[in-house]
């Protein structure tokens, strides 16, 4: 009778705990989502003459003041006092993290398209792993296949990037579709990609390149920025251990400068004013989608079932916004972007197996917990770091299920235990105590 308990028991936490994984792999599919309408709203909005530091104010009004309500109700307790230090390097890292990833992000998806923009922000953990094995934050083995295997993949991705920023080609598959009337006929406001363009450097040397060309510099400056924010915002958080609320602090501080770099790059007031009613929508979904539910769900994601599982969607996002771009923004697929997002994407897949095999052999050789916890490193950018939270929040799996399912087994003895007569429960214990008399 106990066995048979026992039995149901387990399977009932068998079926909880395929019913979790079921429910978080559902979820994060669900951000991916979220977030490929962000990139097309957005390219909508930057369409229709949306300025990029105007956008990323608005959003960020919207984005500071939902994550300082967030944070205000679930940090009240751990959040530590302020400081003056502590101020100014929020202050900073707003400006890498949040400032320049956000406006060189929307200048580069501005001159190119929200497929080529998706597929480069997935070279963002790349980038953060070499920076951290540069600084010395993590540790690379050539002599092992987790090591070999990384620097293969970061190769890759770099390659990827590199063609991706050099090369066009052919288009692939051509749209026609568009849910913007006379797309084809750029706006005003819109440099076609496809127009040179000239940089001066140091106002004496000029380079002429197109458009779609530095775009990918703009892109490429965004997501260094966002892997320097990450490698940056790993000390601060360890003496300030709340991460919802330093969000909410370093989207303000964004807020605050935002201005001044509107008044040097956008003077014009009449950009200071949503143009269409597409622009305010993007700019609601951006705040409150992409800043505020992508990222908890991220956040929730790794503390379920670890940063690995959700690195594994980010490609997913570029996927589903290649296919929204191709129905409805009239943009199509080019050679470059299909094998330089194939590289990319490969190379952030090797990253997370080598990154997923050290850990395992760490834990075999028990230098290091059961936690599937992994560096930070392989977790999907997003644009608030709220992944940082679940250092203190280990996720329910691997040694501690089976603990789980043994608790559980152990509260259906307990309930049976109860029902028996008293004189079946006094022989249960006498014999239970010559058990442990005996071992």
């Amino acid at each position: 009778m106990i066995l048979q308990y026992s039995m149901m028991t387990f399977k009932a936490a068998r079926r909880c705990r395929m019913s979790r994984r079921c429910n978080l792999h559902s979820t994060l599919i669900l951000a991916q989502f979220a977030f490929a309408g962000f990139e097309i709203l957005s390219r909508v909005a930057l369409l229709k003459g949306a300025g990029q530091i105007v956008f990323s104010f608005y959003r960020n009004c919207i984005a500071s003041l939902l994550l300082g309500l967030v944070g205000f109700i679930i940090e009240k307790k751990k959040r530590p006092a302020l400081t003056f230090v502590t101020l100014c390097k929020f202050f900073f890292l707003g400006f890498i993290g949040v400032t320049i990833n956000q406006v060189c992000y929307l200048v580069g998806l501005r001159y190119t398209s929200a497929i080529f923009a998706s597929a480069m922000r997935n070279t963002i953990p790349v980038i953060t792993f070499i920076l951290a094995v540069l600084c010395g934050m993590e540790k690379l083995s050539l002599r092992r296949l987790h090591g070999q295997t990384k620097v293969v993949g970061c190769t890759l991705a770099i390659c990827g990037s590199v063609l991706l920023s050099i090369y066009k080609g052919p288009a692939v598959l051509k749209s026609k579709l568009s849910i913007i009337p006379g797309q084809h006929i750029q706006s005003q406001d819109l440099i076609s990609i496809n127009t040179k363009r000239t940089i001066r450097i140091f106002w004496m040397i000029s380079i002429k390149i197109e458009s779609w060309q530095l775009g990918s510099i703009f892109i490429i400056v965004s997501c260094l920025a966002f892997a320097v924010f990450l490698i940056l915002q790993t000390p601060t958080l360890k003496k300030y251990p709340a991460p919802i609320s330093f969000a909410a602090f370093a989207c303000f501080s964004s807020v605050l400068q935002l201005p001044v770099l509107a008044m040097i790059f956008e003077p014009q007031r009449s950009r200071w004013r949503p143009a269409s009613v597409s622009e305010v929508t993007s700019i609601i979904y951006a705040g409150v989608i992409a800043s505020g539910l992508v990222s908890g769900i991220q956040a929730w994601g790794v503390h379920e079932g670890g940063p690995v599982i959700v690195a594994a969607y980010q490609p997913l996002e570029t996927v589903v916004t290649a296919i929204l771009s191709f129905m409805l923004l009239k943009e199509s697929l080019h050679l470059g972007s299909v094998i330089g997002g194939f590289l990319v994407i490969s190379g952030l897949y090797l990253l997370i197996w080598g990154q997923e095999k050290e850990r395992h052999e760490l834990v075999s050789s028990s230098k290091v917990s059961d936690d599937p916890q992994l560096p930070f490193t392989v977790l999907p950018s997003n644009l608030i770091p709220f992944a940082a939270e679940v250092e203190s929040t280990p996720s329910v799996t691997g040694l501690s299920e089976i603990s789980v399912v043994a608790t559980h087994v152990k509260i259906a003895n307990d309930v049976l235990a109860s029902e028996l007569p008293e004189s079946q429960r006094d022989q249960k214990a006498s014999l239970e105590s010559e058990q442990v008399t005996t071992s």
